[in-house]
């Protein structure tokens, strides 16, 4: 089954017209879009873990291409969400009362990642990227933006809402959700 824009957050106050996917994309609906779209499956979705669980291991540019099929199943235009959507999300959770069970995190299924650790929290992709110049006969390296759930942010000056991986490369606590226009 593939993922489905029924169960959505609508950003209606301060000048939002848009809606968020409730839940990041599964492993189900990544697999299936793989599937669909005759590419390979990656290692991490051979491993056991609940169908269920967010997909990680997906870089930016994957989840946008991920986002334009959707699009043509859903018939409505979806996209990444932006870093200001997430924060308007994280809002609108707050004041239903729901605290970091709210956003995503791995239940420890996970393979190890270096130094025998697991990924806890996960962060999202968001829509925005930032071209990085590269000194003379290098391609520009492009970073995707990444939005920090809220609790990580805490007590810490070294953790920002924002920060910047490579976007064409996947990341074990970096999962994505789905954003359309209202």
């Amino acid at each position: 089954m593939a993922h489905s824009m029924d169960d959505t957050i609508a950003l209606d106050e301060h000048g939002f017209r848009s809606a968020l996917a409730a839940r990041p994309v599964t492993r189900e609906s990544y697999r299936r879009y793989l599937s669909d779209t005759g590419q390979p499956m990656p290692r991490v979705l051979t491993l056991s873990a609940p169908p269920t669980d967010p997909i990680t291991y997906v870089s930016q540019a994957d989840a946008t291409a991920y986002c334009r099929w959707l699009s043509a199943r859903e018939a409505r235009d979806c996209r990444l969400p932006t870093m200001a959507e997430l924060e308007e999300l994280n809002g609108e959770l707050a004041e239903c009362d729901q605290g970091p069970e709210a956003w995503p995190h791995t239940q420890g299924a996970l393979p190890e990642v270096i130094g025998g650790l697991k990924p806890v929290f996960l962060c999202e992709w968001t829509a925005e990227t930032e071209t990085v110049e590269q000194p003379a006969g290098r391609p520009a390296r492009v970073l995707g933006s990444i939005f920090y759930p809220p609790w990580l942010r805490e007590g810490s000056t070294a953790i920002h809402a924002q920060a910047h991986l490579l976007a064409t490369e996947g990341y074990s606590f970096v999962t994505f959700r789905i954003a359309y226009n209202t």
